[in-house]
């Protein structure tokens, strides 16, 4: 029995799409993790893996700063700034992120491949 040659075409077009699909769900996952955390304090620079979870603790001209990495992601969980805006942002997780105290001189950078994911475009 011969496939109908339009068949055949639909039949190889879905599978491109499910293989597609199966691929951008792998990729998304193998972002997190990767690279490492950039701590810049008054007193030096200190690199630290977004692969282990653990609880760091730094010190400004304020005082101390409580920073988490956990499941591939870094915060400030706590610091000695009057404001605390610090606190209140998101975990971060992907290259070129960053969180900033300002007042007590803390700034956290994730360092590591670059995302393939377009944030604007320019001409």
């Amino acid at each position: 029995m011969k496939i109908p040659s339009s068949l055949a075409g639909d039949i190889l077009i879905i599978v491109l799409c499910a293989t597609a699909v199966v691929l951008f769900i792998f990729a998304q996952g193998q972002d997190t993790g990767s690279g490492y955390l950039s701590v810049q304090t008054a007193d030096g620079i200190y690199r630290y893996s977004l692969k282990s979870d653990r609880s760091i603790v730094v010190k400004g001209p304020l005082g101390d700063t409580h920073i988490e990495i956990r499941e591939g992601k870094a915060r400030i969980v706590d610091s000695a700034c009057p404001n605390k805006t610090c606190t209140i942002q998101s975990p971060i997780d992907r290259s070129g992120s960053f969180i900033a105290c300002l007042p007590n001189h803390v700034l956290l950078t994730i360092v590591g491949p670059m995302s393939e994911e377009i944030d604007d475009v320019a001409y």
